[in-house]
């Protein structure tokens, strides 16, 4: 799966580069150049929801549920302070 996933973004920045530079825009007047479909996006948002979703997976498991509720408290405290100063 590991792989699958960086064989798409590494698709996804190759396309981006290709687009943005000036060599790639005078070639893609005489080739024909695919833009971005709509599967390749969905699947690019959907891995990068599920890659999130799995590190807030594994810091609520791993960090988050070994604190005890004195430190859950500090914690909470300090996220409402520097909230409050933004």
């Amino acid at each position: 799966m590991g792989r699958q996933v960086l064989l798409y973004l590494s698709h996804v920045v190759k396309r981006i580069i290709d687009s943005v530079t000036p060599q790639a825009r005078a070639t893609r007047d005489e080739e024909e150049h695919e833009g971005f479909s709509l599967a390749s996006l969905v699947m690019v948002i959907g891995l990068s929801l599920y890659i999130a979703g799995g590190l807030g997976f594994y810091a609520k498991t791993h960090l988050w549920d070994t604190l005890t509720e004195q430190q859950k408290g500090i914690v909470m405290q300090a996220m409402m302070s520097n909230d409050q100063m933004l």
